[in-house]
């Protein structure tokens, strides 16, 4: 019997030193979890600011090419209309008008792009 407690108590005693080892190895293993954690949450949120960047950005140049397709109408428009050949005084006061026309509604289809532009 005494025999038998002997050799629990070393067993018990190689068990402890076992525990406070693998107590050890569980801390520094669960430091390294938290540092990677921690630069895994920082990455994330890089990733969404870059994608709400590229949202912003995606639409910004949706309104450029609404803007660009407006204004070569426009050109398209005065080239169209433009006499090369002659001189102002042979346009008619309706392409005038037309010109202005045209010139008044892509100002106004740009107002509220441009005031969001000036915001930004």
């Amino acid at each position: 019997m005494k025999e038998n407690l002997k050799l629990t108590k070393e067993k018990f005693a190689v068990t402890t030193k076992n525990i406070e080892v693998q107590d050890a190895e569980i801390k520094n293993l669960s430091d390294q979890i938290n540092e990677k954690q921690t630069a895994v949450n920082l990455k994330l949120k890089q990733v969404e600011e870059a994608r709400k960047v590229n949202v912003f950005e995606n639409e910004k140049n949706r309104k450029y090419a609404k803007a660009n397709a407006a204004l070569r109408a426009k050109l398209q428009f005065i080239e169209e209309k433009y006499d090369y050949t002659s001189n102002a005084k042979n346009l008619s006061i309706e392409d005038l008008k037309e010109l202005m026309t045209s010139n008044n509604n892509v100002n106004n289809s740009l107002t509220g792009f441009a005031e969001k532009l000036a915001n930004v």
